[in-house]
């Protein structure tokens, strides 16, 4: 189960490597929160699970930013690239979570 749940992800995270970060949202910070920060630290605890079980501090960064952006999305509909952006990045840290737990279980 988690082999396929990781090629899964690595065809997600392909996907994902050549889309360039939405434009207007360098600034923009939907319910105060920094997309820049969160595209960083969700993105590269998604690269840190296809490489291995995630320690603590990644592990809680999946589990606390995951659903943020889950509730960020629907404020970003009015942006067409961003919210499939994010919508992805959001697909992805789910999948990661998941791995990560079915790893220590």
């Amino acid at each position: 189960m988690v082999e396929a749940k990781l090629d899964q992800l690595a065809r997600l995270w392909e996907d994902f490597r050549s889309l360039p970060f939405p434009r207007g949202f360098y600034r923009r910070e939907p319910d105060g929160t920094c997309m820049v920060s969160m595209d960083m630290y969700l993105a590269g605890c998604v690269l840190s699970a296809m490489n291995g079980p995630l320690d603590d501090w990644r592990r809680d960064v999946l589990l606390k930013d995951a659903p943020v952006l889950e509730k960020i999305l629907p404020s970003i509909a009015d942006d067409d690239y961003a919210a499939k952006y994010f919508a992805h990045l959001h697909a992805m840290a789910v999948l990661a979570a998941e791995i990560d737990t079915a790893r220590s279980a």
